[in-house]
């Protein structure tokens, strides 16, 4: 833990106070007690990302040797995409240069979680939890996006690749790329700012694209954020696609930058949610979940997280939606099964499969299934490792091969599920938003979840015990399990000694975007 102290005293600006011991509901009293995780180490980011070293650019050295282009098909293919996404995103502009797309990717430019996710739960859920990040009202969730955010530094100094808005063939050391006859410069279109949202041409370190800082920032806030609302987890993971997507429409990164700050997030995820599930993330969803509650019930959106989303159609045509199209997004976001598959399109950003690669088994990096945990309280670790691997990416795509499971992982098709058990326990069948119509995550035949040797899987996988955090993780989702009673928790005490945006630039200058 003492890499994650220092993390927190060097890069936020929260004071976080002692929380004080809860006490265990009497419903609680039986339940037996999870073993206490072993710490996950801090990912190692340039490993996990080191696909891009290897196989498709080599980075510069120094002024006599400039980087060099590995994988001339793949590069180009790179490039060919930021152009075309970058060119769609300019059609239509008004007479100051902008349309609608191009706000929403200066929006996300400034990094700031109460403007980027929150209209990923739809208009009215988006209003409320943004207002409840800026009044302080939800300071546990801004906690978590305080600190759960993956650290860019170590390997954009690794890859040190040109940004596409750039003379490409300018090393980053003085010396001359390598570019295996692929243009030096591309015809980018740059967005002039809209009111205080800047694209940040003049600023971005130069020669830095690979990973994207501000999609490793987007996805690190979306997955916990998805994981947090599993009922609305195919928009979430859409809307944070699309915050990654939008650097590409700013001009400022290409498709792999992409794909690699997805993995970056994703690890940090892991490594977050199992070393903090308890002392964090459980308190911070049933504050968020309980404030959006107490919101929807005052303009009379239901008394259930549940009966607002369906109030609101919020996991319909009442959510997040866009009709932003490009090679990859083919289709509009309208309702759930198109958040899923686009969302599954841009985890490969039409890059070719190599064969020869295709059908490696996944074994679930540790750490993912913790992610699963809130969607699935019934299960234990080893049936939602299932889940990961079922509705997983098959191998064989780029950057796959570093990521350790990472690269594979589908989110917006994993958290929200129908997850049959047979009578063994095991998971028979997985049914993904893009296959159903779903009201969020369940599990049916719940009542063998217990059977064999799953119960001893969650010890085996060292993950920790919610019990410390208060109530059964079943209470909430009440709608799936509405026999279920809620259990209040105490509260942990923030001090905010600083304002959610002043974080937010912090957070984004530590990216080093």
């Amino acid at each position: 833990m003492e890499h994650m102290k220092m993390f927190r005293r060097l890069s936020s600006v929260f004071a976080i106070a002692t929380i004080a011991p809860l006490a265990l509901a009497a419903t609680l009293a039986a339940t037996p007690a999870i073993a206490q995780a072993d710490q996950l180490p801090n990912p190692d980011w340039v490993a996990l990302l080191s696909d891009y070293e290897k196989n498709y650019w080599q980075a510069p050295t120094d002024a006599e040797h400039g980087g060099k282009v590995l994988h001339a098909d793949t590069m180009k293919l790179d490039e060919d995409l930021a152009v075309a996404i970058n060119h769609k995103a300019a059609e239509n502009l008004d007479k100051d240069g902008l349309n609608v797309q191009r706000k929403r990717a200066l929006v996300d430019s400034d990094l700031q979680a109460e403007e980027t996710m929150p209209d990923a739960l739809g208009p009215v859920l988006g209003k409320y939890m943004s207002e409840g990040l800026k009044s302080g009202k939800l300071n546990a969730v801004a906690d978590i996006f305080s600190f759960n955010v993956a650290s860019t530094y170590a390997s954009k100094r690794a890859a040190m690749h040109p940004r596409p808005y750039l003379n490409r063939a300018e090393s980053s050391y003085g010396g001359t790329n390598d570019l295996a006859g692929l243009p030096a410069t591309l015809d980018i279109k740059q967005s002039p700012s809209w009111l205080e949202h800047m694209p940040g041409y003049s600023n971005l370190q130069k020669n830095s694209s690979y990973p994207s800082g501000h999609t490793t920032g987007a996805y690190s806030w979306g997955i916990a954020l998805a994981g947090m609302i599993p009922e609305l987890a195919p928009q979430i993971m859409a809307r944070t696609s699309e915050a990654g997507n939008n650097r590409i429409v700013l001009g400022v990164h290409y498709p792999l930058d992409i794909m690699g700050g997805r993995i970056g997030a994703s690890a940090q995820n892991g490594q977050y949610w199992h070393n903090e599930f308890a002392s964090s993330i459980v308190p911070a969803s049933r504050q968020l979940r309980d404030y959006l509650v107490s919101r929807c019930a005052a303009d009379g959106h239901g008394t259930t997280l549940a009966a607002c989303i369906a109030n609101t159609k919020a996991s319909g045509s009442g959510g997040y939606t866009n009709d932003f199209l490009d090679p990859v997004a083919t289709e509009p976001v309208v309702d759930q099964a198109s958040a899923v598959r686009v969302y599954t399109a841009r985890l490969t950003y039409t890059f070719p499969q190599d064969a020869a690669h295709s059908g490696a088994d996944l074994v679930a990096p540790r750490g993912a299934a913790d992610v699963l945990r809130l969607a699935y309280p019934e299960l234990h670790a080893d049936q939602r490792n299932a889940i990961l691997k079922a509705t997983a990416l098959d191998s064989g795509y780029p950057l796959w091969q570093s990521s350790d499971g990472w690269q594979r992982i589908n989110w917006a098709k994993a958290l929200c599920a129908r997850v049959t058990l047979d009578k063994h326990g095991d998971v028979a069948k997985v049914e993904t938003a893009d296959q159903v119509a779903l009201t969020g995550p369940s599990v049916v035949n719940a009542q063998y979840a217990d059977a064999g040797n799953h119960p001893a899987s969650d010890s085996s996988a060292g993950e920790n015990s919610a019990i410390a955090a208060g109530p059964d993780l079943a209470t909430l989702h009440a709608a799936q399990r509405p026999a279920l009673i809620s259990v209040a928790i105490g509260t942990a005490v923030i001090a905010i000694v600083g304002g959610i945006r002043t974080v937010r630039r912090k957070s984004k200058n530590q990216l080093q975007q």
